[in-house]
């Protein structure tokens, strides 16, 4: 790699003004800017693409014309990897990074050239004025939203969310209807995902009904896009919610379902997707097929570690693996095996960016502790465990919580255990109750 390879591209203000990059801008002819960008800043092929986070192979081929950019995901980087300002972004389709301030409509500082107050209409107004044209800054801001709600959701749980959520979904509705061209497919894709994401929401609320409802919905945007991977992934997302709903066998054939077309998928995808048929047969006895079935998935998610095609599983890593790996053998009655799977993955959570599902590697480790009989280890554990759940509303954890009370009031006459479950009790009494069903609208 060139010594200058890592040094930033600086892009003068004034070339984002010039005809010909807003010509490119406009017509998304990303190749087109990257020949501009090295012809007036500079800028090598390497240079470009350690800015971009993409391989200089790739640069050339779309600077060549080879491959056309399409996926919002990849311009947006290429957008922030630019350091594009705010009218460049419009111009390409994005939401602004730093949007103009709301005006002060305090009577006191009103004036008569101030914007007068939204009417009580004005989200139904919006909603039928969008066009095609006008959707792609709406993809791209709703875009930023569910990235900030995905990372809040996974340290803090889902009911401080889902009604934010909740409150998008006529919106990109409203957007796939309107949305033809090259831009429909980045609006059904990610429809998919809000859509997908709410019924997760839902099914860690517990609320398995409206969690199928909402990712089948999900499903239909998906086989419209047409993208096996997408399709694949929610497969797998319903298999989930079968499992935990109780319905073992329905959640197995979603999951065989999911890996019809393994060749399909990226890594990290065939590994969430093995790991989900793995649970389900652990709850349907299957201890062979789900040993095996963990074994790939293990194999699979670290290969995913440094593949390079983003796919909606990058937490599908493998000490992820190793606790859902771990929590199969509980269901199997295997403590002392689930012992040291999850104690070789215990250093490699990073409890700050996924709260919860640290949280849930902890208590089943605690589990399978008490399980094995080892009370000083399992009590030491749901200590370390106790800190990460208290903050946390989710229907999962309280499940396994639940789980780990049971294993442990063996010793509930020793006083140090006594005192514990005691501590667990008002913690689960903390525990939101599942959120309440408000009738929802069609698609």
């Amino acid at each position: 790699m060139p010594a200058d390879a890592t040094e930033p591209v600086v892009i003068l203000p004034e070339l984002w003004q010039r005809p010909e990059i807003l010509e490119s801008l406009r017509t998304r002819n990303i190749g087109q800017l990257f020949r501009l960008i090295r012809q007036h800043a500079g800028a090598s092929q390497t240079r470009i693409g350690v800015a971009v986070n993409l391989s200089q192979g790739k640069v050339s081929e779309i600077m060549k014309g080879a491959v056309q950019v399409t996926s919002f995901e990849v311009i947006e980087r290429i957008a922030e990897g630019l350091n594009m300002p705010d009218p460049a972004r419009m111009t390409l389709g994005l939401a602004p990074r730093n949007p103009l301030p709301k005006p002060d409509l305090r009577p006191e500082r009103a004036s008569s050239s101030q914007v007068t107050p939204p009417e009580a209409g004005l989200p139904t107004t919006y909603l039928i004025s969008l066009t095609g044209a006008s959707s792609r800054p709406v993809i791209s801001g709703l875009r930023h939203v569910l990235s900030g709600h995905i990372q809040a959701e996974a340290i803090m749980g889902p009911p401080l969310l889902i009604n934010a959520v909740k409150s998008q979904i006529p919106l990109i509705g409203q957007v796939c209807r309107v949305t033809r061209g090259a831009d429909r497919a980045e609006a059904l894709n990610f429809a998919s995902e809000l859509l997908e994401f709410y019924g997760w929401l839902h099914q860690d609320l517990g609320d398995f009904t409206q969690a199928t409802i909402w990712t089948n919905k999900a499903l239909d945007y998906a086989m419209e896009l047409g993208d096996q991977r997408i399709i694949s992934y929610v497969l797998m997302r319903k298999s989930a919610i079968a499992i935990e709903a109780g319905d073992h066998g329905h959640g197995l054939g979603l999951a065989n379902a999911a890996l019809a077309n393994p060749d399909a998928l990226t890594s990290r995808l065939r590994a969430v997707v093995l790991r989900t048929r793995a649970i389900a047969n652990a709850y349907l006895g299957e201890a062979a097929d789900s040993a095996r079935d963990s074994e790939t998935a293990l194999i699979e998610a670290t290969a995913g570690m440094i593949q390079t095609d983003s796919d909606r599983a990058p937490y599908c890593t493998p000490a992820y693996v190793a606790m859902e790996t771990g929590a199969t053998r509980l269901l199997l009655g295997q403590a002392t095996t689930a012992i040291p799977i999850f104690e070789a993955s215990r250093s490699q959570w990073a409890p700050s960016s996924q709260a919860r599902d640290h949280a849930l590697f902890l208590t089943r480790m605690a589990t399978a502790y008490a399980m094995a009989g080892e009370r000083d280890q399992a009590c030491t554990v749901t200590e370390e465990a106790i800190p990460r759940i208290q903050a946390l509303r989710s229907s999962r954890v309280a499940g396994q919580l639940t789980a780990l009370r049971t294993q442990l009031t063996r010793w509930s006459t020793d006083r140090p255990v006594a005192d514990l479950l005691t501590r667990l009790d008002l913690l689960s009494e903390s525990f939101y109750p599942p959120a309440p069903r408000p009738p929802e609208g069609e698609r």
